[in-house]
């Protein structure tokens, strides 16, 4: 069966129902999140020390129209300061949730193009409550189409040390019926300040492609994403999701960065999507010592957690190196880097 698309003043086509056909089955990777890293800086490296961990399954609980005060202490992490948090969208559109799921993610803030409330599950359920909002005309660039129904978040942030990050999963219902569509629902989160004089957006794949509909899916990029319904997902309503995604940026101590977190539906005003959001959290390298010692790259370690491993990137974002951490010195060959 077809599913079509009807809009509101616009002449476009509307879903009249969900197309359940038969996809191929993707397992969810186990992994640790991966990592996203932006710095003005030509060739800098970085080291970060991530931990795998896969939650049990439970219920997914959502209180939605938080205060902004609410929302400044969910995204407060350790070593930063949150402030001037400014909400563009119905208090229902945006709440926080925790509990265990088939995300890779157990509490937080969830942004909608329609109901905070309906992130909970069952696969089945459909998320298409309207918000009824105008689009965001970052994202309407973004996407190469009109955009509707926008959530927008924005912030200040001051972080203490030299690095931050935060965890991040883009879901829809329009997954996967409208891949490769019009229907490219967006969203991104925009970083500014010393260092990024003009916006960037963080919410991208290590290799920089943006998170959006036709671009994670089980054709692009899959390994960073979950086919909910095909797994008939219990505790999360919507049909697809990536994985968990971190942002991470490399700042300057005690200065002051924007941050723009923005969702909207792309092409229509039909089939919700949603991101989810981790607390922002400053996680400097100041703690590891990175030298270079004739053709080794040393980082000599302040502890050595069980479990942890330990990632290289270059100023891409790309990741370079991955190896489990077993001592407090971990040695590379810097001949067997890329060049650049």
């Amino acid at each position: 069966p077809t599913a079509e698309r009807s809009g509101a003043s616009q002449s476009i086509p509307c879903h009249s129902g969900r197309n359940f056909d038969q996809r191929s089955h993707h397992t969810k990777p186990i992994n640790t999140p991966m990592k996203t890293r932006f710095t003005p800086a030509a060739w800098i490296m970085a080291v970060g020390l991530l931990y795998a961990a896969r939650p049990a399954h439970a219920q997914i609980a959502v209180t939605d129209s938080l205060s902004t005060a609410d929302i400044a202490q969910l995204l407060e992490g350790l070593n930063l300061s949150i402030s001037n948090v400014v909400v563009n969208c119905p208090g229902a559109a945006m709440g926080q949730f925790s509990g265990s799921s088939e995300l890779d993610m157990t509490d937080g803030l969830v942004l909608t193009t329609g109901s905070a409330d309906a992130l909970a599950g069952p696969a089945s359920n459909f998320a298409n409550a309207m918000l009824g909002t105008a689009g965001d005309v970052d994202l309407t660039a973004a996407a190469g189409s009109f955009t509707n129904d926008a959530c927008v978040l924005e912030f200040d942030c001051v972080p203490y040390g030299d690095t931050l990050l935060f965890n991040f999963s883009f879901g829809s219902e329009e997954y996967p019926e409208f891949v490769g569509s019009v229907f490219n629902d967006i969203f991104a989160i925009y970083l500014s300040g010393p260092g990024f004089p003009f916006p960037v957006n963080a919410a991208q794949l290590p290799d920089g492609t943006p998170v959006a509909i036709n671009n994670v899916n089980d054709l692009s990029n899959s390994a960073y994403y979950f086919d909910n319904e095909a797994a008939m997902g219990q505790y999360v309503a919507y049909d697809g999701f990536t994985v968990n995604l971190t942002a991470f940026a490399e700042v300057q101590p005690n200065e002051t960065y924007h941050f723009k977190v923005a969702i909207a539906d792309a092409g229509d005003i039909s089939f919700r999507s949603v991101v989810l959001t981790t607390a922002v959290a400053e996680q400097g390298t100041t703690g590891m010592t990175v030298y270079q010692q004739g053709g080794l790259i040393r980082v000599a370690l302040p502890v050595v957690e069980p479990g942890a491993d330990l990632f290289l990137y270059d100023a891409l974002g790309r990741q370079l190196k991955h190896v489990a951490v077993s001592d407090q010195l971990v040695e590379f060959n810097g001949a067997d880097l890329p060049a650049g």
